[in-house]
């Protein structure tokens, strides 16, 4: 069998590559969720934030991974964002607005999301510090 290590930092390029799946997964779970709400909420509530969120997660995303000199300021993009999908996940909660089925599935989401952003973002200052540290050299 041949074998070979994977480079430094393989893992954070795992998780943030999970951060668009993850974000597309929840997506999947909100449009079906949505569609069964009272119109209102569809049209203007918590879980339309939601799903505004998610899309400025994949937004913030696809800008991070492809502009490296802006990196930095779309994973904290990405963090805000995830502020606001969660906090609007808690008023759905609250409002009655999802099934338990449904606030399983985002909750398992949500939970992916984070720990790939957070992920990403310990890598990316890593990598940040380790560039300083050469320039200084």
């Amino acid at each position: 069998m041949n074998e070979h290590k994977k480079p430094r930092g393989h893992k954070a390029h795992n998780d943030k590559d999970s951060i668009l799946a993850d974000a597309k997964n929840l997506l999947y779970i909100l449009y079906p969720a949505i569609q069964r709400m009272p119109k209102i909420e569809r049209i203007e509530g918590a879980p339309v934030e939601m799903k505004r969120a998610t899309q400025n997660i994949i937004r913030h995303f696809s800008i991070a991974k492809e502009c490296q000199e802006v990196r930095q300021e779309h994973i904290r993009e990405m963090l805000g964002e995830f502020g606001i999908l969660s906090a609007n996940f808690e008023l759905c909660i609250a409002q009655g607005l999802l099934t338990d089925k449904d606030k399983l599935r985002i909750a398992v989401q949500l939970e992916r999301i984070e720990e790939g952003v957070r992920k990403w973002r310990n890598a990316a200052r890593s990598l940040k510090r380790q560039e300083q540290s050469q320039v200084g050299q």
